[in-house]
């Protein structure tokens, strides 16, 4: 009986039939309800004694349960006329378990997912801290895996994947549970599994004080959560060894944890022997798995799948829970065809061009998504693309094939998985509305027309475009985004007229194909085709798709060094796009603006102003998760700009934590972090310890994208500065020349990039006493940033710097004193760091001394620089004992 229908005979029913919002009568016009009335109205309604206890608007009906944090209550919410889940904080806990309860709440609030238990409110009564939450009714997984007969090891492994869908959905979240195990997930009678007891959970990026277990507990029972204050939580036998050995959890510890519950689910026993703690700790950090049990059932395949998600070491693990399950998956059903399906080239391609009805009509199957990609990405389609690649006849070509081809498979068969399971979610499991599935699939389809772009760059493809044939397939959108039904529905809706429809669907393609230009480095061509697309939005006046193309327009203006053009595009923009609830485009624009602006610019405290507010649009909804890693990373490096280490390696570390979450660990997104961390410790002088940093984001990007890539060049220059610094020159020299022949040859003789390489191999040549070698490099890089930045931009001061420091050498104190003069100019009114600044200033000093009418301020110079050393900490101490032996040296007296 349903919530609308009416109550008919004398029975009392099992369910409130009411419909949501009902309240108890409020006092009339005629003064106050009788209590007892009140009463006598409640329990005929509810069914419940009016005078048991109550914890604000909930009733209270029993107790579900009891844990070392709380006890969970069955209670009535009167309210919404439901019956709740009530955790309630024991009265005798400290301060930090009520924050702990209040994390769980709100970090389950924000989550909502169909394999994870919804919660509802917050609140307190008389002192006692509680969450409502849904009230879940089933077996745990524990109960339903010991039940005779013994579900086969396919439907185990069915109902695993639904639990690790709502563990999927969390890290997405940024959440990590911290203590998955049978216990922790419900199966409801309807056959759907939900995730239970978030009590552990925390956001990733948040701190957490952490003490390693104390072994000497030999009696410690395994299965017992330990909760206590400032040690490891979790529940050991299923803990990961580094939350064992007291190390911060992360979704790969949640990992461990439910690889283990699913090997336990398929073999009848855990995979690590041991009965303390000791000897748990041991088996696991050696990864011993136990030997295969006799008479099981379950493929060697999926065994192979399972262990690597319990390895000891995180790194070693699968990247993140969604490509686990990918691979559960592949398993789960029984094997079918591999290939493509015998559907012409022609009806592929057609496909696309569908409405959405048409194309979630089509997809209704929940099989067969493989024909969607016929024309997209199949055998052709690969044929074609590896000829054109291999036919450029670069040195790099085969190569480049072998490591885009698989990642273009994997991306073609991820999307094949989703749109069966979100055909499957409507159709099938009858867990979302057809409304939602729409939604999905709407997301899924502008996804293949992505891939379709892509491919079609790589199968006419140039020298440019194989050097940059992994920055286009890394650069496909997440389809994660396609699951974030709340930020989908913020999306601007499609326009209702078909006719205006089909030619939104027509520039929608051109726009995916200028963005699959612009990650192919084809810039001019990307600009040409986004500047149709711009026109094309303009004419039908559909303001979202305005704003994506001004947004395309600008990323091309910007990579062509028009900083001019790109900071117009993308404000106007962020204009649109802020005007027409666009929020995506909106923060893509801002943080545009913060590049433009902010770095290539110099301007930096403008740029902090558009990177903060960016960052804090980031984290609001309806935005994907990683846009926040980008955001972070933005305000660092402008932080790191203007000096401020300390909070720029607190930008990096949790842009870290965001893109490890969303992206993996070893994606070539993350390299630039590691990078910028890199720089980071080598200004605070940390140089062995940012050389790590280096060498990490080098084998990332060399795995991702090959060795004749300028990501990997950037991180060449990088390793030469630090062995520059250590004085180490041919060490350095041997990397600023490697970086130097990779920029010249990907991005071309006149790139800014090749000017600052020129630059630093000068400053090597001028400490090795080559002077004339050095300045002919300085000369160069000065050209090279003059033309591409403009005379006035921080980064011109370095090489003539560099030049007033080799004038200077060669005793030429007219030029030193020209170029010295010149260089302080510009980073005196340039926005520069607080080390620059003084460079510049000791510099001028030393070239004006020459000239007695000079010496005041001469010293009034160095004494500046002394005092800005002297702040700048430990750091500095080289730079701040030349300057105070200089000034003991050229007293004015």
């Amino acid at each position: 009986m349903g919530c609308d229908e009416d109550m008919t005979g004398d029975g009392l029913v099992p369910t409130v039939l009411l419909k949501p919002g009902y309240e108890l009568p409020a006092p009339s016009l005629h003064g106050a309800v009788d209590p007892r009335e009140q009463a006598r109205v409640f329990e005929a309604l509810f069914q419940v004694r009016a005078e048991r206890e109550q914890m604000g608007r909930y009733v209270i009906l029993g107790t579900l349960g009891r844990g070392g944090m709380g006890t969970v209550l069955e209670a009535f919410d009167r309210t919404l006329d439901r019956r709740v889940a009530l955790k309630v904080l024991h009265g005798n806990l400290g301060e930090e378990h009520k924050q702990r309860l209040l994390r769980e709440a709100q970090a389950l609030a924000k989550l909502s997912h169909p394999n994870v238990v919804q919660v509802y409110e917050v609140g307190a009564h008389e002192g006692q801290a509680y969450i409502a939450m849904e009230l879940v009714q089933g077996q745990t997984l524990r109960d339903w895996l010991s039940q005779e007969p013994r579900p086969g090891w396919r439907e185990r492994l069915h109902v695993f994947l639904q639990a690790g869908e709502g563990l999927a959905a969390a890290h997405a979240r940024g959440l990590v549970h911290r203590d998955f195990k049978p216990r922790n997930a419900v199966i409801e009678h309807e056959g759907r599994v939900r995730l239970l007891d978030f009590g552990l959970a925390r956001r990733t990026d948040e701190e957490l004080t952490a003490t390693s277990v104390d072994l000497s507990v030999e009696e410690a029972v395994l299965d017992i959560s330990l909760t206590q204050t400032g040690a490891v939580m979790g529940t050991p036998a299923y803990m990961a060894p580094e939350q064992i050995r007291g190390q911060e959890a992360d979704p790969r510890s949640d990992q461990f944890g439910y690889c283990v519950s699913l090997y336990e689910a398929l073999y009848g026993e855990r995979p690590f022997g041991g009965t303390s703690m000791a000897e748990l700790m041991v088996s696991s950090a050696s990864g011993q798995v136990r030997p295969v049990p006799r008479g099981h059932e379950v493929p060697a395949a999926l065994r192979s799948v399972v262990l690597r998600g319990l390895a000891p070491e995180p790194d070693d693990r699968w990247p993140s829970m969604e490509e686990l399950l990918a691979e559960l998956r592949k398993l789960a059903s029984p094997r079918k065809r591999r290939g493509w399906l015998a559907v012409g080239v022609a009806g592929g391609l057609a496909a696309l061009g569908l409405g959405i009805a048409q194309y979630a009509a089509v997809g209704l199957r929940c099989e067969g998504a493989e024909e969607w990609l016929v024309g997209v990405w199949d055998d052709g389609r690969r044929h074609e693309v590896q000829q054109a690649i291999l036919d450029t006849k670069l040195a790099t070509a085969a190569d480049t094939w072998e490591r885009i081809e698989p990642r273009l498979d994997a991306y073609a068969e991820a999307w094949a998985n989703k749109h069966g399971q979100v055909c499957e979610a409507t159709s099938v499991r009858q867990e979302q509305s057809a409304d939602v599935m729409d939604l999905r699939m709407e997301c899924l389809r502008g996804r293949l027309v992505s891939l379709r772009e892509s491919v079609g760059v790589l199968a006419h493809a140039n020298e440019t475009r194989v050097q940059r044939a992994m920055d286009l397939v890394a650069g496909l959108p997440s389809l994660s985004r396609c699951d974030d039904v709340p930020a989908l529905r913020a999306d601007v809706p499609r326009p209702e007229d078909p006719a205006v429809a089909k030619q939104i669907e027509s520039l929608r393609g051109q726009l995916a194909q200028a963005r699959s230009l612009y990650r192919a480095g084809e810039y001019a061509q990307s600009l040409a085709v986004a500047e149709q697309v711009v026109r094309g939005a303009e004419l039908l006046s559909y303001p979202s798709l305005l704003a994506e193309a001004l947004l395309s327009r600008a990323d091309a203006h910007y990579y062509r060094d028009q900083s001019t053009e790109a900071e117009r595009d993308y404000a106007r923009a962020f204009a649109v796009a802020a005007e027409h609830g666009h929020r995506q485009a909106e923060l893509e624009a801002l943080l545009g603006l913060t590049w433009v602006v902010g770095i290539h610019q110099a301007r930096y405290d403008q740029g902090l102003q558009l990177g903060r507010l960016a960052l804090s649009m980031a984290r609001g909804p309806g935005v994907e998760r990683r846009t926040e890693g980008y955001a972070l990373s933005s305000v660092g490096i402008l932080l790191k700009d203007k000096g401020e280490y300390d909070d720029a390696m607190a930008h990096f570390q949790r842009a870290l934590v965001v893109y490890g979450d969303t992206l993996g660990l070893d994606h070539p997104q993350i390299a630039p972090v590691l990078n910028n961390i890199g720089t980071v410790l080598q200004a605070q002088g940390e140089i062995v310890e940012a050389r790590g940093y280096y060498r990490k984001a080098l084998a990332i990007w060399e795995d991702a994208l090959g060795s004749n890539h300028h990501q990997v060049a950037i991180t060449l220059r990088n390793i030469g500065n630090g062995f520059l610094e250590q004085g180490a020159l041919e060490e350095a020299l041997s990397h600023y020349r490697q970086a130097l022949a990779i920029f010249e040859q990907v991005l071309g003789p006149e790139h800014a990039r090749v000017a600052g390489t020129l630059h630093n191999i000068g400053t090597v040549l001028r400490d090795q006493g080559r002077l004339e070698e050095a300045w002919q490099h300085y000369q160069g890089a000065l050209g090279i940033y003059e033309a591409a930045l403009g005379s006035g931009h921080p980064n011109v001061a370095y090489p003539i710097a560099g030049l007033a420091q080799v004038a200077l050498l060669q005793e030429e104190l007219a030029l030193a004193q020209e170029y010295a003069e010149r260089a302080y100019s510009i980073r005196e009114s340039a926005p520069t760091s607080p080390s620059n600044l003084a460079d510049s200033r000791f510099l001028l000093a030393r070239a004006l001394w020459s000239d007695p009418r000079q010496r005041p301020r001469a010293r009034r110079l160095a004494e500046q620089a002394q005092e800005v050393y002297a702040d700048l900490g430990e750091v500095w101490y080289d730079e701040l004992a030349d300057v105070v032996a200089w000034l003991a040296d050229h007293d004015v007296r």
